[in-house]
């Protein structure tokens, strides 16, 4: 092993999102996953030695990241290297006027896509919200969009339904045109209808590669039309990868 890659082994990449916190050792290894939530009841299930360095992207709130913080200190004696939107790195230029408004899930994200295309893209991530961030062939963010994630919608519905309906599970996407006929498979083909209309006004925008990235994207495929398949990309642990580029 070459002395750079040893020392890439040593730094830990971390994901705290709004559902899950996950993280990888080295860019080679697969990524382990437990509840956000739980990292202020349970501690954080991460057995990784010899740690010289975390970076991190984080969404959660202030006890959250303290309490991330306090974890790392104590085991390894570092303190975590919290990204931060910035200005014009590898190329992204974001149109936010305030960059602290800006995720910096979706900007680690759009890092990734420009600096992996080196053109117009749109990055797209489904997870507890659904995100679509267009660059142009010059890396300016033009903009997006932020609406509800799937299981949003669906705890949503449960909430207002909850007296006619069966079943309190997740109701699958499945790429069907077929009409509800009780209140779950009803339910179910409104949320289809509305993720599609998501992915449609994505696609019908412009002619641009498409990165889907998060733990819906496969349900997002699947409302898309066939012809149009072609153009996206189903991408994982993009927001990982992002940190390398944002903290090298």
């Amino acid at each position: 092993m070459t002395n750079k890659n040893a020392l890439l082994s040593h730094i830990l990449d971390v994901d705290i999102g709004n559902t899950y916190i996950k993280w990888r050792l080295g860019a080679a290894m697969p990524a382990d996953r437990q509840l956000t939530a739980s990292l202020l009841t349970a501690g954080w299930q991460c057995n990784a030695r010899a740690v010289k360095r975390v970076r991190v992207a984080s969404v959660a709130g202030d006890a959250v990241n303290e309490a991330f913080s306090r974890q790392v200190k104590q085991r390894w004696g570092i303190e975590p290297e919290f990204a931060i939107v910035m200005h014009d790195v590898a190329g992204v230029k974001p149109c936010y006027s305030d960059l602290r408004r800006l995720g910096v899930d979706r900007w680690l994200a759009m890092l990734v896509a420009f600096s992996s295309i080196n053109g117009p893209c749109v990055v797209v991530s489904a997870g507890s919200a659904l995100t679509a961030d267009w660059l142009d062939e010059q890396g300016q963010h033009l903009g997006g969009l932020i609406a509800p994630g799937r299981e949003r919608l669906v705890a949503s519905l449960h909430r207002d339904l909850a007296r006619v309906l069966y079943s309190t599970s997740l109701p699958t996407v499945e790429a069907t045109n077929d009409l509800g006929q009780d209140t779950e498979s009803c339910s179910a083909a409104g949320i289809r209808v509305l993720l599609s209309g998501f992915m449609a006004e994505v696609i019908n925008r412009n002619t641009a590669p498409i990165w889907l990235a998060g733990g819906d994207a496969d349900a997002m495929l699947s409302v898309c039309q066939d012809k149009d398949k072609q153009r996206v990309k189903t991408v994982n642990n993009v927001v990982l990868d992002g940190l390398a580029i944002a903290l090298p």
